[in-house]
């Protein structure tokens, strides 16, 4: 399995190919993501990239465009160095959870983004699968509730690893 600055590049390349088929037309679509329209989506999925980056040694800040936000997290991601300890722009969370949580809300809002305008909603497998592990590991009462996610959705056994991703997390696949 691929390191975590492999996996976030993976998320990014998703969000990329994605966020570039907005329209005009698309910023005030609703989403699948509650009330938020597509420009609220993108405006939050950018705010927690780049706090979390400045968290983790990139230098950014909120409000910063994903043109900043990409390269610059990407790169302090595959120095080691920045993955160490913890971070107090995320409660004390040791770096590597901030990491895996990034990679996370990257996927599933590149998912939301996709379905609210049309896009291509497949997920790169790999950071899908280390997503869900990752996810699963965390407490209940961490994952649920107004600042993360909503009850899971029950699927299948035999659903695919992103469907089981996106029922976890409260999307309906």
């Amino acid at each position: 399995m691929n390191g975590p600055g492999t996996m976030w590049n993976h998320a990014a390349e998703k969000w990329s190919e994605v966020s570039a088929q907005i329209s005009d037309d698309d910023w005030a679509k609703a989403t699948t993501c509650g009330d938020w329209t597509v420009r609220e989506l993108v405006d939050h999925a950018m705010h927690w990239q780049a706090m979390g980056g400045g968290a983790l040694g990139a230098s950014t800040s909120p409000g910063d465009e994903w043109s900043t936000v990409q390269p610059a997290l990407g790169a302090a991601l595959h120095d080691p160095a920045n993955l160490e300890g913890n971070t107090e722009a995320f409660g004390g969370m040791p770096k590597q959870g901030v990491v895996g949580l990034l990679i996370g809300d990257l996927l599933i809002h590149s998912w939301d983004l996709a379905r609210s305008i049309g896009a291509d909603d497949t997920l790169p497998a790999e950071a899908v699968e280390s997503t869900l592990m990752g996810l699963q590991r965390l407490p209940e009462k961490m994952l649920r509730g107004e600042t993360m996610f909503g009850p899971a959705i029950e699927v299948g056994d035999d659903a695919s690893a992103q469907d089981k991703l996106l029922g976890f997390v409260g999307r309906q696949p």
